[in-house]
């Protein structure tokens, strides 16, 4: 039974709780046992190939082992055509001397290397240039591909130059981002960016008894939420980053141009990251995943003639400047309240934890008063400098609201626009997928235990290692069920949810991760897949293209238009790939 008290915005404290270890290595059912403390650390210490392989749970094999071969279908894959360049592309073409309106998806894939390779790539997913379009992964053409370019920087911030194997990486999905952060095995965060939008990728260092094992970004990259194991204290812990942006610094036309830019709304092109504190995890010593949300998912960004514009054109030293985005034009431009849920694998646990605090405090700091706003120019990454570490300023703390027992997570989402539809979404490795209100949690109301209820489930393929947003929809996500290798659309109501689509393929040999690719200029709906034992990265697109701003030409999937799904392409890597973190490029 769970033990509460509650105080401030609905605080909830879970006390007494019995915690039951769901076994590690590929067991598909909670023991019941007490967990072993130093083996559940050694595992999570091993980043090896196996290692890894353990932390995705069981494969394709570990649930067929007794069952007839499974034919799977084989997705027709476009073919490969070549521009007067000697550039590859498969659809559109001929191609033209004029360049158009170029557009292209690019960013970081993680994997776990061979001997002599670094960990993270740069790869360009997709590109429309001189009326081509690319939908099959490659290498950059004009370089920077192998190893990610950031990773100079990456290995000056190490004693040794080693930064270890990525355990993941996240950026903020509500909007435009330019710039995402990888957390390592040796306790590293590090920003990389794009071919045009790098940032000064800056860098952070947890102490050696923090140990990260997961990191997701609010929707505008104003913070990250990193989950650590205390190996001193033996808690589990939610370590919240402060993300500064550096518009000026780098001279980025699109990203806020005051040099005191911390966890605002923004584009994403970080300069710097502070460490605010620890949130404890009530009942969790081993948290295994986050998702951390805002309530706004507004992609528009009004200028000062009312047409869409950038933020450079705002400087907040100006009152009337703060009005347009506390109670003007742009008052909606960034979140009001938000959330996170944190899962526990071992524990069995969800935590969902109220993050309003942040987000009200930096409006107010930065969109309300002179007095306010002049507290923010003495920034930086003491404890006492803007933004405050939780020690000199508790009250912006976030707090944990409800802990809550789920079976076996292995995937958590959370819906990026708030309101009463807002929805938090965890898996568990039996393939169910758990569909939670979240309540006060993502409006300005309080927040309120009794409405943090699942009030619906979907049954899906069995171990489920990722959900992704389905991006420009605001009722489906995609789930990635490695048990059964086997990708699903889920759409959800406010009280259900159903699987809507199905992708399989023979060429998916162990599909662990997906994210749907940003696009600009086209119109159309296309996933990278991480194949982990089949050592690449495919794409599959599964939705009309449309040259939407370059003259209207529409192309199906399939050789004659009519499929479901097409295969844009793969490409292989030297080691297993687990994760896809990639942006439109300005």
């Amino acid at each position: 039974m769970e033990h509460v008290r509650t105080g401030g915005r609905g605080l909830v404290l879970v006390a007494g709780m019995v915690l039951a270890l769901a076994g590690w290595g590929y067991a598909a059912e909670p023991s019941g046992a007490t967990p072993d403390r130093e083996a559940i650390l050694s595992q999570l210490r091993d980043v090896s190939l196996q290692g890894m392989d353990w932390r995705f749970g069981p494969d394709y094999a570990a649930y067929h082992k007794d069952a007839p071969a499974e034919k799977f279908p084989e997705v027709w894959m476009v073919p490969q055509k070549q521009d007067a360049g000697g550039r590859p592309y498969q659809i559109g073409g001929p191609w033209t001397k004029a360049a158009g309106d170029f557009s292209s998806t690019q960013g970081q894939i993680l994997y776990v290397p061979d001997a002599g390779f670094f960990p993270v790539d740069r790869v360009t997913i997709i590109e429309w240039s001189n009326g081509c379009f690319t939908e099959a992964p490659l290498a950059p053409w004009h370089g920077g591909f192998r190893p990610e370019p950031a990773s100079t920087k990456w290995k000056e911030a190490m004693p040794d130059g080693e930064v270890g194997t990525p355990i993941a990486m996240a950026r903020g999905m509500g909007y435009w981002a330019n710039n995402g952060l990888a957390v390592f095995s040796s306790g590293l965060v590090a920003a990389a960016g794009t071919v045009t939008a790098r940032g000064l990728e800056p860098t952070f260092r947890f102490p050696p008894n923090k140990l990260p094992t997961a990191i997701s970004i609010t929707n505008k990259s104003e913070f990250a939420l990193v989950t650590v194991c205390d190996t001193e204290t033996h808690k589990g812990q939610v370590a919240v980053l402060a993300l500064q942006v550096g518009g000026k610094q780098t001279r980025f036309v699109h990203e806020w141009q005051d040099e005191h830019a911390w966890s605002l709304p923004s584009v994403g092109l970080f300069a710097n990251i502070k460490l605010l504190g620890y949130v404890d995890l009530p009942g969790m010593e081993f948290p295994t995943g986050v998702c951390a949300v805002g309530n706004d998912a507004n992609n528009r960004m009004n200028g000062r003639d009312g047409n869409a514009g950038i933020l450079r054109e705002y400087d907040l030293a100006k009152q009337a400047d703060r009005d347009v985005f506390f109670k003007g034009p742009n008052a909606n431009y960034g979140s009001t309240a938000g959330f996170a849920v944190v899962v526990g694998k071992y524990e069995n646990k969800a935590a969902f934890i109220d993050l309003q605090p942040l987000i009200q405090t930096v409006r107010e700091m930065y969109f309300t008063t002179e007095e306010n706003y002049q507290k923010t120019r003495d920034s930086g990454l003491e404890p006492k400098q803007w933004p405050h570490a939780f020690e000199v300023n508790p009250s912006w703390k976030p707090s944990v609201v409800k802990v809550i027992d789920v079976p076996r997570p292995t995937a958590v989402i959370a819906s990026l626009a708030g309101g009463a539809k807002a929805r938090a979404f965890i898996a568990s490795e039996d393939g169910k997928v758990g569909i939670y209100t979240v309540g006060g949690l993502a409006t300005k109301a309080p927040a309120a235990t009794e409405e943090i209820v699942r009030v619906s489930e979907v049954q899906m393929g069995r171990n489920p290692t990722c959900l992704a947003y389905q991006k420009y929809s605001r009722d489906q996500i995609i789930a990635v069920s490695r048990g059964d290798r086997e990708i699903a659309w889920i759409r959800y109501g406010e009280k259900d949810g159903e699987v809507i689509r199905r992708l399989k393929d023979s060429r998916l040999i162990d599909p662990v991760f997906v994210e749907v690719s940003d696009t600009h200029g086209i119109s159309t709906s296309l996933l990278t897949v991480a194949d982990f034992k089949g050592r690449k990265i495919l794409n599959y697109r599964y939705g009309q293209l449309v040259f939407a701003t370059q003259g209207g030409a529409k192309f199906g999937m399939g050789p004659d238009g009519k499929d479901d799904f097409e295969c844009g392409g793969a490409l292989e890597f030297p080691g297993a790939p687990f994760g896809v973190s990639a942006t439109n490029v300005n």
